[in-house]
């Protein structure tokens, strides 16, 4: 539930965080192109330590969900179904933000960052699972 109301907060409150964070008051239309204005804001060095952020912010949004729903959707235990349902889950997000222009813009790039960030939450929830059996067969041959 904590993770739940985190990433309502994070993801749909219209809040501005930081005043330079606002920076969508003239552009609030969509981010349709994937990868372009990441490769954009890499290649001229204005916003290169942000759109890192931004990226790593967004991956390590969604690993806890990628985690989590294993464990709590048993017919979620399968590495597709999880990062389908991340992929949907920001994708419904992002479609949300156009009810806050000016402080939320979709960005592609986002529900593409929060994908990866699923699929890494279901992989360390997978080798966390690996590594959980091993101890548990490890006890029953001693």
């Amino acid at each position: 539930m904590a993770y739940a109301a985190v990433l309502v907060v994070v993801t749909l409150a219209p809040i501005r965080w930081r005043s330079d964070l606002a920076r969508y008051r003239n552009n609030w239309r969509p981010q349709l192109v994937p990868i372009w204005n990441m490769v954009v804001n890499l290649r001229d060095g204005d916003r290169v330590m942000a759109t890192l952020a931004g990226a790593a912010g967004n991956v390590a949004l969604f690993m806890p969900l990628g985690f989590l729903l294993p464990m709590l959707a048993p017919g979620l235990d399968r590495f597709w179904r999880a990062v389908a349902t991340g992929f949907v889950l920001s994708a419904l997000i992002e479609l949300s933000q156009v009810a806050f222009p000016g402080v939320r813009r979709p960005d592609v790039n986002d529900v593409l960052m929060n994908t990866l960030g699923a699929a890494l939450g279901y992989l360390v929830y997978r080798l966390a699972a690996r590594a959980r059996s091993g101890r548990r067969a490890e006890r029953v041959g001693a």
